[in-house]
């Protein structure tokens, strides 16, 4: 277990850097200068992160809040618990602010494009949890690549940051997931169009 000193100093290095991502961009972000701000010697951030990139990887990481995944036994209220939770979780909303600015930077950088798809995975994770139970329940079909179901949960809020640099609203965000939530569940009882050569 570190010292509570080296954890402080270690928090204050992650605090200052989510701050600088914000505030600089990716290329903003250098070991001294987030020593300078955060009054962490370069030596220590070397002992803690390795790298620059180690720096920011385990700065975009300590956003992601880790929450028991919901089992309600419904698809709705779980996708609504989990979204409520990105909305309330100031770190998750710091995320939510960094990821485009790691994901353009990442088409740059392989090292990095390899640390923001752990990020990623690791955000998505619930969410895939939450459609594989909801297929186990039969309320989507099991056929149903998961990947596609979450694109079309996530794809609009995507859309709505990365392209039109909005914010998701709860307006907005209750009508995807209402039309999220009616696309998913009509894969359940989906049946197949009769071929012509059985007419």
């Amino acid at each position: 277990m570190a010292r509570p000193r080296s954890e402080e100093a270690r928090q204050a290095a992650l605090s200052t850097t989510v701050d600088l991502l914000v505030e600089a961009g990716v290329e903003g972000v250098t070991l001294e200068e987030v020593a300078t701000r955060s009054g962490v010697a370069r030596s220590t951030l070397y002992r803690h992160f390795g790298s620059r990139e180690g720096l920011i990887f385990e700065a975009a990481r300590s956003c992601v809040v880790e929450h028991p995944t919901p089992d309600s036994g419904s698809l709705a209220d779980d996708l609504r618990e989990v979204f409520t939770r990105f909305s309330e979780s100031t770190g998750e909303r710091r995320l939510t602010e960094l990821l485009p600015l790691l994901i353009d930077a990442a088409k740059r950088d392989p090292e990095l494009d390899a640390l923001v798809d752990e990020v990623l995975a690791e955000r998505k994770r619930p969410l895939r949890t939450i459609l594989q139970l909801a297929q186990l329940r039969d309320e989507i079909s099991r056929d149903l690549d998961l990947d596609i179901a979450m694109a079309i949960v996530i794809g609009p809020f995507t859309y709505r940051r990365l392209v039109e640099g909005r914010e998701a609203t709860p307006e907005f965000t209750e009508a995807i997931l209402q039309g999220a939530i009616a696309a998913l569940r009509s894969t359940a009882c989906a049946v197949p169009a009769p071929s012509a050569a059985s007419g």
